[in-house]
Parts: C-alpha cells; sequence; structure tokens
C-alpha cells in the first residue's frame, strides 16, 4: 500500500540537508528545489526496489511529478480480483464449550458488575440517575438560558389554558390540569434525557382516564355522579392512577424494558391515535351545544345521545364555541404557512382565552346562558400521599394502569426520539421510562393526575429554541404564579372556550392520509390501521387499545411463524447465489438443492420451515428428473435456533441419510455454530459439510459428485471423505 507523504523544501534547505542517508524505498526530488513525494511500499510489494531507483533516475522531475498516484483504494480493488480466483475454502470456526468454563464466566460478568458499581464516585452516580447534573455542568447560561426562557414561557403560555381543558376532558376540576403543570415537569426536568420535550396532561391520557375511572365508579351503587362523595372519590383514584402509573414507569425502566413500544407498528398507533382523537372531539361537543350529553366512549352511542336532546340546542355557546375554533385552526395554518405567524400557534389558546375572559366581564356572558368555569382554589398545589391508600380494587386497576402507561410512553418517546434526531443527540429509552416515571410519581404528592409527552408543546418548545431541560423549569414557573395569583381571572373563562382548545388540538391527530397511503401501499397494514381505528371507535378507547396491541403482536408472531424460504441459484458471472424467484435467469444444478431461511428457527415455526424444505425438495426432483443428492441449507440470515428446531434438523438429517441425501450447511452465526457443536448435530452431519459460503458448498457437492460418476459409486462414507480431502475444495 503507497502511503504518500509531501514534505516542502526549498533550495536553502536542499543544500543542508543534500548528503542525508536514504532507505532504499525513498524517491526525491529535493536536489531540484521542489515538491517531493516519498512513496513508501509494503515489504511484500511486488516491485523491486532496484526497478524503481532506476526508473526513477531515468525521467525528469516535471514528469515525475504528473505521474498517476496509485491509491491505496486501487490497490485493494486489483487484490481482491486476483485472490477471488483462488477459491480457497475456510472452515467454519466455533469457540469450544465447557459448562464449567461458562459457569465461572457468569460469575466473572456478575462480579464486574458489582465491581463497576463500586468504582462510580457518588458525582458518576448522580450523573447516571438524574441527566440534570450531567447537562448543568455544560450548561452556558449566556447563550443558552435566553432562548431556554423564551421557550419556556412560550410553552407554559399554550398549557394554562390547555391543562384545565384537559383536565374537564378527564372529569376532574380545571385545576388539577394546573396542579398537574408544576411538580411533574420539574420532576422531568431533573429525570429526564430528551432537551425539548414538554411534559404535562394529554388528551388522549384524559380520555383514557375518564373511560376508566367512570366504568370503575359504576360498580358503587353508593355513589353517584356529580355529587361531591363522587367526585371527591374520583378525584382520589386519579392521584393513585398517577402513583401507580410512576410505579410502573420506574419498574419498567429499571428493568431496562424501554424497548415494549418497538412491538407496536406506525399503522396500529396511527389507526388507534385516529379513533382516539375522534372520541375526544365528539365528548367535546356537548359545551359547543350547550347541554349536558351521558358519557361514553363508543362512537355510535355518543351520537344517540347527542341526538337524544337535541332539542336543548344552546346556539350561544354554539356560536362562541365555533368561532373560537376556527381562530384556533387560522392560527395552526398561518404559523405553518408564514414566518411571521410563527408563535401565532403557541399563543393562540391564550389569545382566544383572554378574549373570552374579557367578553364574559364585560357582557356578563354568564348571567346569558354561557356556562363558565366557577371557582378555582388559589395557591400551589395541595400534599396528597395520603391519597395513596387504601388502593380499592386494585385488580380492576391493572386494565387501566397498562393502557395509560403503554400509550403515554408510546406518545413521548415517538417525539422524543423525532425531537433529538432533529438536534443531533440521543436519548436512553429506559431512561425516559424512568423520567416520565418520577414524573408522575412527584406529581401523585401534589395533586397531579396522569400525565405524559405532549406533541404539540414539544413542538413549540422546539421551534421555540428550547436548548435543556431549563425551558421546561421556566413554563413550571409560569402555572406556579398563575395559581398563586392569577386563578380568579380564569374563573370566567366559558366551558365552550376550553372544549374548543381541546376539539383545535386533536384535530391533527386525526390521520386519515396515513390510511390512504397505507392502501396505496401496503394493504395488510391498512387493514391493521382499520382494525385498530374502528376498535376504538366503536368498542371502546381501552378494549380498541387490546385489538391494537393485539393484532400488532400477531402480525409480528406471524411473519415469525412464517419466514420466508427461497430456492437459490447462481448469478452468472459471479459467485452470488439469489432467489431464483427474483432473477429467473440465476443457474441451478441437478442434485443439489439450495434453500435460504430468512429467519431464525425455533418452536413456533420449525414445523413451516421442514414442510417447505421438503415441498421444494420433491419439486427438484421433479424437474431434474434425478433425485436430489445434496440439500444446501444457507444459515446466514438465522440469527438463533432454539432446541426444537435442532431436533427436527437432526430427524430431517435421519430421514434423508436413510434416502442416500445429505444436509450441507453455509455461514451459520456464532451462536448457531455453537449450538449445533453443543447438541452433537454438527459431527453427526460432519464439520466437513458445514461451509463458509454456499459457494464453496456447491462447489464441493458438485465435484464429489463428478467423482462418483469417475470413479463409481461411493457408499461408504469414510472412503467419500477420503475421496474429497484430495481435492482443492477441502
Amino acid at each position: 500500500m503507497y502511503d504518500l507523504l509531501v514534505n516542502e523544501e526549498g533550495p536553502a534547505e536542499t543544500k543542508t540537508r543534500k548528503s542525508r542517508p536514504r532507505d532504499s524505498l525513498s524517491l526525491s526530488s529535493s536536489l531540484h528545489g521542489r515538491t517531493t513525494r516519498n512513496i513508501h511500499m509494503d515489504e511484500d510489494d511486488s516491485y523491486s526496489s532496484t526497478v524503481g531507483l532506476l526508473a526513477v533516475a531515468s525521467v525528469s522531475p516535471d514528469s515525475l511529478r504528473k505521474r498517476p498516484v496509485v491509491s491505496s483504494h486501487r490497490r485493494a480493488l486489483e487484490f481482491i480480483r486476483t485472490d477471488a480466483l483462488t477459491n480457497r475454502r475456510h472452515a467454519v470456526p466455533h469457540m469450544q464449550f465447557d459448562l464449567q468454563t461458562e459457569r465461572r464466566s457468569l460469575r466473572r460478568v456478575i462480579g464486574d458488575f458489582f465491581s463497576s458499581g463500586k468504582n462510580c464516585s457518588v458525582a458518576d452516580w448522580c450523573e447516571t440517575v438524574t441527566p440534570i447534573v450531567s447537562w448543568l455542568k455544560s450548561y452556558d447560561f449566556r447563550s443558552n438560558f435566553i432562548t431556554d426562557l423564551i421557550a419556556g414561557l412560550t410553552v407554559g403560555i399554550m398549557i394554562i389554558p390547555q391543562s384545565m381543558s384537559y383536565a374537564k376532558l378527564a372529569g376532574l376540576p380545571v385545576e388539577y390540569g394546573l396542579y398537574s403543570a408544576v411538580f411533574p415537569i420539574y420532576a422531568y426536568a431533573c429525570f429526564g434525557s430528551s432537551r425539548q420535550l414538554a411534559v404535562g396532561p394529554v388528551a388522549i391520557i384524559s380520555l383514557l382516564l375518564s373511560t376508566g375511572l367512570s366504568s370503575l365508579l359504576e360498580d358503587y351503587p353508593n355513589l353517584s355522579p356529580g355529587t361531591p362523595e363522587y367526585q371527591a372519590t374520583y378525584n382520589q383514584m386519579a392521584v393513585q392512577i398517577s402513583f401507580l402509573v410512576g410505579i410502573t414507569y420506574i419498574m419498567l425502566g429499571i428493568c431496562r424494558m424501554g424497548f415494549v413500544t418497538k412491538f407496536l407498528s406506525r399503522a396500529v398507533i396511527s389507526g388507534f391515535t385516529t379513533g382516539a382523537a375522534v372520541i375526544i372531539g365528539m365528548s367535546q361537543v356537548k359545551y359547543l351545544l350547550g347541554y349536558n350529553v351521558e358519557r361514553t366512549d363508543r362512537f355510535h352511542e355518543l351520537i344517540f345521545n347527542m341526538l337524544k336532546n337535541i332539542d336543548n340546542f344552546n346556539w350561544r355557546t354554539f356560536l362562541f364555541g365555533s368561532i373560537s375554533i376556527c381562530f384556533l385552526l387560522f392560527a395552526k395554518t398561518a404559523s405553518t404557512k408564514s414566518p411571521r405567524f410563527q408563535q401565532l400557534r403557541a399563543v393562540g389558546p391564550l389569545i382566544a382565552s383572554t378574549i373570552a375572559i374579557i367578553l364574559t366581564f364585560a357582557f356578563d356572558l354568564e348571567n346569558k346562558a354561557i356556562p363558565v368555569v366557577g371557582q378555582i382554589p388559589g395557591g400551589l398545589p395541595p400534599f396528597t400521599i395520603s391519597y395513596w391508600t387504601p388502593v380499592k380494587e386494585a385488580s380492576k386497576l391493572i386494565p387501566l394502569i397498562s393502557s395509560i402507561t403503554l400509550v403515554g410512553f408510546m406518545e413521548s418517546i415517538a417525539i422524543a426520539k423525532r425531537l433529538a434526531s432533529k438536534h443531533n443527540y440521543e436519548i436512553d429509552s429506559s431512561q425516559e421510562l424512568i423520567g416520565l416515571g418520577m414524573s408522575n410519581l412527584m406529581g401523585s404528592m401534589f395533586s397531579s393526575y396522569p400525565v405524559t409527552g405532549s406533541f404539540s408543546r414539544s413542538a413549540v418548545n422546539s421551534d421555540s429554541g428550547a436548548q435543556s431541560g431549563m425551558s421546561g423549569i421556566v413554563s413550571a414557573t409560569l402555572v406556579s404564579l398563575v395559581l398563586l395569583f392569577l386563578t380568579r381571572l380564569f374563573e370566567k373563562m366559558p366551558l365552550c372556550i376550553l372544549a374548543s382548545i381541546v376539539i383545535s388540538g386533536v384535530m391533527s391527530l386525526v390521520d386519515f392520509e396515513e390510511a390512504l397511503h397505507l392502501w396505496t401501499v401496503h394493504r395488510s397494514d391498512f387493514n391493521v390501521w382499520i382494525a385498530a381505528c374502528f376498535g376504538t371507535l366503536f368498542i371502546g378507547v381501552e378494549l380498541g387499545l387490546a385489538i391494537a396491541v393485539a393484532v400488532s403482536l400477531l402480525v409480528v408472531i406471524y411473519h415469525s411463524a412464517y419466514p420466508h424460504i427461497a430456492v437459490l441459484g447462481r448469478l452468472p458471472g459471479t459467485c452470488a447465489y439469489i432467489n431464483i424467484k427474483q432473477y429467473p435467469e440465476a443457474d441451478h444444478y441437478n442434485g443439489v438443492v439450495l434453500i435460504r431461511i430468512e429467519g431464525s428457527l425455533y418452536f413456533a415455526n420449525i414445523e413451516y420451515v421442514r414442510e417447505k424444505i421438503m415441498q421444494y425438495l420433491r419439486e427438484g426432483y421433479i424437474e431434474s428428473e434425478t433425485q436430489s443428492r445434496y440439500l444446501v441449507l444457507d444459515f446466514s440470515p438465522v440469527a438463533h435456533i432454539d432446541t426444537s428446531a435442532l431436533y427436527n434438523l437432526e430427524d430431517m438429517y435421519n430421514n434423508l441419510r436413510s434416502r442416500g441425501q445429505r444436509i450441507v450447511i453455509t455461514n451459520p452465526n456464532q451462536n448457531v455454530m455453537r449450538m449445533l457443536v453443543i447438541c452433537g448435530l454438527a459431527d453427526k452431519i460432519g464439520r466437513d459439510n458445514i461451509f463458509a459460503s454456499t459457494h464453496d458448498a456447491v462447489t464441493a457437492c458438485l465435484h464429489e459428485m463428478d467423482c462418483e460418476v469417475t470413479f463409481g459409486f461411493v457408499s461408504d462414507d469414510i472412503e467419500a471423505a477420503d475421496i474429497s480431502k484430495n481435492t482443492p475444495f477441502s
């Protein structure tokens, strides 16, 4: 390989270094006062040093300077071309297995884990558990605090009316929404790994909480909706749910279970979110219509309950709320299309709320059939650790806790990863679980219901220039000031304005465009989307989520239980073996059937894999009109193999051996090869029948069949092995 070293030497320097010693492989034109290029060759270079020096001496410095340089890439390319022609066979390596060694290595791993913990200082542990310690060390207050302050104030202005609206959606007093926007945000700023994620009340979690607790409290005959006792029990259970959700998040984070949401496909998430968004929007229409509608989470029941009391329609609330929705939708559209109105999306809800409060005070709308929020207790959130116990009907709370945990983490991690990619940093899914867990746990101490990351507020936080969790601290501080000094102003907020904020917010979650895209690209994913969306709409939010998760897992299981199995052939002019259905011109040979298994082998799919292999063997026999002697199995895509698959492979080997056929395995990975050696199947098949590449296996099989024709039929395995040892393919 050539190594080019460029040295600039002037005439004066040349005279002083004229007599310097030079090795036999260096070239220099320093006598001419020009740029020199010393070309150092490797020891195995095919050019001799003497010929090189003579060649250089015979040319002028100008021609030497213009001579094209052979790069290391060119030399590597030429080496590959010549080395590939040697067609050397390589044995498949495997690690020696010893049970005692494995036990000692396990003890060593456990010991290293605990010893590494002992070597960590208190500061290291603090940085690991609380990311705020890490980013505060490098935080530049001069350049970052101003942008964080602006972003925090922007999100704070946005979250005040939103949190009140979502609390109403959750069936709680509006102050619980404000309470959920204080201490949970402080906790996430300390324990969360995302720098732009805005945590707080969101629409889908509020809907899940409302439907779940309403159905649970139906089993209490002594509590009737609308009574103070009912509302007090409802509030306490909401805080308990926040506590239990926080504990669940923390346990999942400690167990490194951040991968669980990967089993939910994009089609499932989009379908469920669309169905839930429609239910959320329809549940708020009652505040626009101006009369009470019986609560339910089924679309057709909502429509029926609305039409049942349509004679109580209030045109004032409908007009007021509709104007607010139109303004909020205009604010969103204008902020995306024009840079001048970029901040209008964030301040839109506050503008609508401020105008509505002013009109309520000016024209006394409260006494003109437009309902308002009513009394909001002032002061910081009350301490509610006493709400944690006793937990009534704990077993019945498990589905609700599971659904809130799954949906909350799914929504939060989706926006957190998107923002991390946009700002060029990585987030830890398991640390996110701990961050959300501490956020809900801390919130449950101070009258909060379950929270998670918000799509809309996180996007605004990022667009406003947030650089760290400091923006969240600013937002929570602003909400705290509102609770201390400005709650009386929000008591005059019309309920139809709160409903309009929720409706305009969830409109962006309705994703029918994704359904049309899936219909065009992948019909099976479209069916999954339909099942998730319509299950949520017509069966219920919790059951719809269960259907979405079940469908997603069924898709994973189906693709795992029925892996793709391809018959291979050699692409002419190459040593590549590819699917003959994709490349019909690929060559295949009599007596050899090449099959690639594109997936792991385990108990759920081995029977299907075995049936397909035997089917391809029969088809190969029919096409070639001679019995296939060799079954070549390409194991390169097989990442894992379990004992059930090993037993079936051994049984298939015995079956084929009794019919005079052989199994040949190519390119197993280290883990698969280890399993083959441990169970003894590698020795039973024969180490000479396990190859590093499919090309080696095909050439060896063809060569052995040629020897049988040339020297006569070889029935003894030992004699066959002796013949193969004398061939260049062994």
